[in-house]
């Protein structure tokens, strides 16, 4: 298993472990120090790897990734940008092959704070060097409706 670390804003941060997971997402503490892995209940484990039920399990990743980002608005602490890092399994509409990507997806939806916003949107880049060795296609979605978006853009072929 692999760990990184990586200096934002002058800070350390350790990313949770990337790989083994379907989706996992990062957020800027609370000092806007540091990024850090998110609460345990943001990180779905890869359990099946190939065939329908990889493509079914990335279905469902996606619908949970959705209820969470629902259930972040719905309470009353102040909504967090996050980088969400999804692996999708998926058939490419062209060929009926199955595949899969990785997305990073930069989630900075309206009510986040300015300071939040402005912290995240300096940090992204260096966030994304500090994954060294991850390659994800990196995406920006501030809606849910984007969210809803994703598989459809892979199995067109919309992401390179």
């Amino acid at each position: 298993k692999q760990w990184y670390q990586r200096r934002v804003r002058g800070q350390d941060f350790h990313s949770a472990n990337v790989k083994g997971n379907r989706l996992i997402t990062f957020r800027i503490n609370e000092d806007y120090t540091a990024i850090i892995p998110d609460e345990d209940k943001w990180h779905l484990p890869t359990k099946a790897t190939k065939g329908s039920e990889a493509i079914v399990e990335s279905e469902k990743a996606i619908q949970q990734l959705k209820e969470l980002i629902i259930q972040e608005r719905s309470e009353e602490k102040p909504i967090q940008p996050r980088w969400i890092i999804l692996y999708l399994d998926y058939l490419d509409d062209q060929d009926s092959r199955a595949t899969g990507k990785e997305l990073m997806i930069k989630w900075c939806p309206d009510g986040v704070k300015v300071k939040s916003r402005m912290t995240f949107a300096s940090s992204s880049k260096s966030f994304q060097e500090g994954l060294e060795g991850f390659k994800a296609i990196v995406t920006q979605a501030d809606e849910l409706e984007e969210i809803d978006d994703l598989l459809p853009r892979l199995r067109k072929g919309f992401f390179k």
